[in-house]
């Protein structure tokens, strides 16, 4: 793995862990956001209900003020072991005399005839009786039992003798319910961008050593093919001497085509080495990209014609981009050279270009009959050949394309193979 990819592959995993750390806390914060309204809605409803039942009041010693017939006593129904556990978690019990006393609430009692007979409002300042009558005269009209008017939740309950609106004022209890909404909101940011900081810190310790080893394996391949090429020069020149002095013969030749065959694939590693350094972009500069295509194309026409290939080109003119000329001739050239290998017996290659915005796609197919069931998938993997029974006769290393697949990488582009009826296509798209 070069070292290119290894800072992609950082990248990836920094998405993937930062994705899941905001997924989790995501879930955090807006789990305890709707525990906090839950269980606060629990508590303004449970309150309603205990004020309804007693006619507005919160506590026996408010009998004798108002002269209302209540309960017999004030005691709350037998709660489970549960539900008593689960007030004290969460506090939405109401149990406590302290909290009954705190809650801001007014109540309007109106006879059988809807005529208001009391109005309690001891237990809020801010609303006066007339206030609180309206209020409740506007609850009834809107027929529903519970419900919100401005900052009150209210409840209705119709007795025998009476109806009890009662109002709650809810508005210090809505206040909490977004401070800890806020709060968890701004602790699941802090806590993002806290941990983005802290993963990218760690990432980047991590793949040191990855990226030295890999300087260090492109360093090892560009030393040994340069050591590599003065055992072969002697061997080649060697053989040489031994044809000129004893003449050719099957041996001679067989060595011969080894060392070039060694030759070539030193070059094809030391030029994978190359590929993958990243290039200046002053290099770069704006070319003719259809008379590239046409002369690499052009130079294999001998080759196609001595295979019995027919090469058909199809490159409009006026075809440029910004790109290193030197990156368009390899590139066209071992996708030409693949084609030409690879192509039926009798069958054609054809060469197209075309210009995509201000990038390019080069296309270059030929017939394939055995290419139905190859796995394409695996085509630009190092030293992979897809054509087993033959490869070493064609030549070819099985690195070519992912010679081409870097070239196309380095413009942020796409390379694709497909095929379809007897036929393959190679496109590369480079923007």
């Amino acid at each position: 793995m070069n070292k290119k990819a290894i800072k992609k592959l950082r990248r990836k995993f920094i998405i993937t862990a930062m994705a899941s750390f905001l997924g989790v806390m995501l879930l955090m914060s807006a789990t305890i956001y709707f525990i906090n309204v839950h269980t606060t809605m629990r508590q303004i409803s449970k309150t309603l209900d205990y004020i309804s039942d007693n006619n507005g009041l919160v506590a026996p010693d408010e009998v004798q003020m108002t002269k209302l017939a209540v309960p017999a006593d004030f005691t709350h129904e037998k709660k489970s072991y549960i539900e008593e556990l689960f007030e004290d978690l969460f506090n939405t019990g109401i149990d406590s005399e302290e909290f009954l006393h705190s809650v801001r609430y007014f109540a309007v009692i109106y006879d059988t005839d809807n005529q208001p007979v009391l109005t309690l409002t001891n237990h809020i300042s801010r609303i006066s009786d007339q206030q609180a009558e309206n209020y409740a005269t506007k609850v009834l009209e809107s027929g529903d039992e519970t419900g919100s008017v401005e900052d009150f939740k209210f409840k209705v309950k119709h007795n025998d003798t009476n109806s009890v609106v009662v109002c709650m004022d809810v508005s210090s209890q809505m206040a909490n319910v977004r401070r800890v909404g806020n709060i968890a909101l701004f602790i699941m940011l802090a806590g993002t961008l806290l941990s983005y900081i802290f993963i990218r810190l760690i990432s980047r310790k991590m793949i040191k050593p990855e990226i030295k080893a890999a300087e260090q394996q492109k360093q090892f391949i560009t030393n040994a093919g340069h050591e590599l090429k003065t055992p072969l020069s002697v061997i080649r020149a060697n053989t040489e001497l031994e044809m000129m002095m004893h003449g050719e013969d099957e041996w001679n030749n067989s060595t011969m085509n080894q060392v070039d065959r060694m030759t070539g694939l030193i070059n094809d590693l030391v030029l994978i080495a190359r590929s993958e350094e990243k290039e200046d972009v002053k290099e770069l500069c704006e070319i003719d990209v259809s008379k590239t295509v046409t002369d690499v194309a052009d130079t294999f026409s001998s080759v196609a014609e001595k295979n019995g290939i027919a090469l058909n080109k199809d490159v409009p003119d006026g075809v440029v981009m910004r790109v290193m000329e030197e990156h368009i001739r390899q590139l066209t050239s071992l996708l030409v050279d693949n084609a030409i290998k690879y192509c039926d017996e009798g069958g054609a290659v054809s060469v197209q270009l075309a210009q995509k915005g201000k990038g390019i796609r080069i296309s270059v197919s030929n017939n394939y009959a055995k290419g139905e069931h190859e796995d394409y998938s695996r085509f630009f993997e190092r030293f992979y050949r897809q054509d087993k029974s033959h490869n070493i006769d064609k030549g070819g290393y099985g690195i070519g394309l992912s010679i081409a697949d870097s070239i196309v990488r380095k413009y942020r582009g796409k390379i694709d193979v497909s095929w379809k009826d007897g036929e393959i296509f190679f496109t590369c798209l480079l923007k």
